[in-house]
């Protein structure tokens, strides 16, 4: 972990304020966001105000935002990314809530009204994002706007603006339709895309902040499965779907985060606790993350690994377990250590990283290795054109019940994703082929799910139950078989991907 930046407790820091006057309570990287936070907002607060009086070029704006920018350089530094955070009526920064004196309390109070005003939930900074492109984003930021879609039209301004490393999130009212009965379906598929589309986002800044050595942020990551595990309380499908898509550039990331929802899943349906389910999901994001240690071309190598690559293939648990134990708390990270060192190991202790005797293994794992190999095994990859049908892939996973996976954990498995999973591509005895797109709730008639009829384009279209009879009692459409996406040129996107 780099150095505490800011010296000894009471020392000038290196944007030249004693931060004795905002609570600095130990020198240690631990209190590093306790001390500096609260600068920072000052700092913020101060820039802001005065980029809406003066001009960028202005000599007041200018030493403003330099002061911002020095501000940020110093947390980040240590912290990599720095996200400002709205919770209710209370700010916190990558999760450690800010605390002042009532006499410093303006900044705080001016910045959470802010937010509240342009429905803004997170501000996401880089480390270093540049001068200019930080003076962009205040300047629009903090501007007034009269417009109804005040969110959609501050986005669009700061893309104008040519803002692009500063990101934000948008408010959501999750508690009001997650737990509402009559729950708005195009509400869950906009939870769903938003979740999903973060979740990616921040698996690609968890690389970068290896590749620049500094820890990862567990408690962003905390909150990403949270959300997740809300939605997945109210219903999955949407997020199942997603992560049956397998057309993402970047592999590794949606491969965690597909791991990471049908862990979910599955711990949900195992009756896990919510706080346990979002866990199991924090631990799925981070069970590859050793592999970002394994150099490009032996991860994506065409032919077979020989025994060098393969060794060094096999070193990408323990290199996880190391990665995470960088992070500040070792005890919020305990269970996601031990599933990346042990996903590798089978229910019957075979597998790697080996050791003598038998592996007490830990519960989250004996979901996460279930979810990984289903996952792996339905994507494409460069060394493996020709994947596994959905049904498939769950039928080898119900022939390792026992041996290569827990068998309590392939039932629950099998039983949520159903004998053909959302997202598996049909051929109808109608001649017509379409997408599972959600589970018949009766396990009578698990054979039998809704399906999108899809277009000769590959476009999903009508959503037909195939527990549905006709007048002679007879079914009206029933499965012949399932196909390879491959096969059938299908366009599951129109489906489950928000418009």
């Amino acid at each position: 972990m780099a150095p505490n930046p800011a010296g000894k407790e009471g020392s000038a820091s290196a944007t030249g304020m004693d931060t004795r006057a905002y609570g600095a309570h130990g020198a240690g990287p631990e209190n590093l966001i306790d001390r500096l936070g609260p600068l920072f907002i000052h700092y913020l607060f101060s820039a802001a105000r005065t980029v809406q009086i003066h001009s960028l070029g202005n000599d007041a704006a200018v030493t403003a935002v330099s002061r911002l920018a020095e501000s940020l350089l110093e947390l980040g530094e240590v912290e990599g990314r720095v996200a400002v955070i709205l919770s209710t009526d209370l700010l916190s920064i990558n999760d450690v809530r800010i605390v002042v004196d009532p006499q410093s309390m303006g900044p705080v109070l001016f910045l959470i009204e802010e937010m509240k005003k342009r429905k803004v939930e997170e501000i996401d900074f880089p480390p270093d994002p540049g001068t200019d492109e930080l003076g962009a984003f205040l300047k629009e930021f903090f501007a007034d706007t009269s417009e109804e879609d005040v969110f959609g039209d501050l986005s669009a301004r700061l893309a104008e603006a040519g803002v692009r490393e500063i990101r934000l999130t948008e408010w959501i009212e999750r508690v009001k339709y997650l737990r509402d009965a009559k729950v708005n379906k195009k509400e869950i598929r906009e939870e769903s895309n938003r979740a999903m589309a973060r979740a990616v986002m921040f698996m690609g800044e968890v690389v970068r902040a290896i590749e620049q050595s500094r820890p990862v942020q567990v408690p962003k990551a905390n909150r990403i499965t949270q959300q997740m595990a809300d939605i997945i309380r109210t219903d999955e499908t949407i997020l199942v779907g997603l992560a049956s898509i397998k057309e993402y550039d970047e592999y590794t990331f949606a491969h965690s985060v597909n791991v990471s929802v049908l862990s979910m899943l599955i711990a949900d349906r195992l009756g896990l606790r919510k706080s346990d389910v979002a866990q199991v999901g924090v631990a799925a994001l981070f069970h590859d993350i050793g592999k970002t240690h394994i150099p490009q071309e032996v991860l994506n190598k065409p032919a077979n690994l020989d025994a060098g690559e393969w060794h060094m293939m096999e070193r990408h648990p323990m290199l996880g377990a190391i990665e995470l134990s960088r992070v500040r708390s070792l005890r919020s990270v305990a269970d996601q250590l031990l599933v990346a060192l042990q996903h590798h190991v089978q229910f019957d202790s075979k597998g790697y990283p080996r050791k003598p005797g038998e592996w007490k293994i830990h519960p989250f794992v004996k979901i996460v290795s279930v979810a990984d190999v289903y996952d792996a095994m339905t994507t494409p990859r460069i060394y493996r054109e020709n994947v596994l049908r959905p049904d498939s892939a769950l039928r080898f996973i119900a022939r390792g019940s026992g041996g290569l996976f827990d068998p309590l954990v392939v039932k629950v498995f099998v039983r949520a994703m159903g004998i053909y999973p959302v997202g598996t591509v049909v051929r109808l005895d109608s001649r017509e082929y379409a997408v599972v797109t959600r589970q018949n709730e009766q396990c009578s008639l698990m054979h039998r799910p809704v399906v999108a009829v899809l277009d000769p384009e590959g476009r999903a279209g009508e959503q037909v139950d195939l527990a549905e009879r006709g007048p002679n009692g007879a079914y009206k459409r029933s499965i012949l078989d399932s196909v390879r996406d491959a096969q059938y040129e299908v366009k599951k996107a129109d489906y489950f991907v928000m418009k």
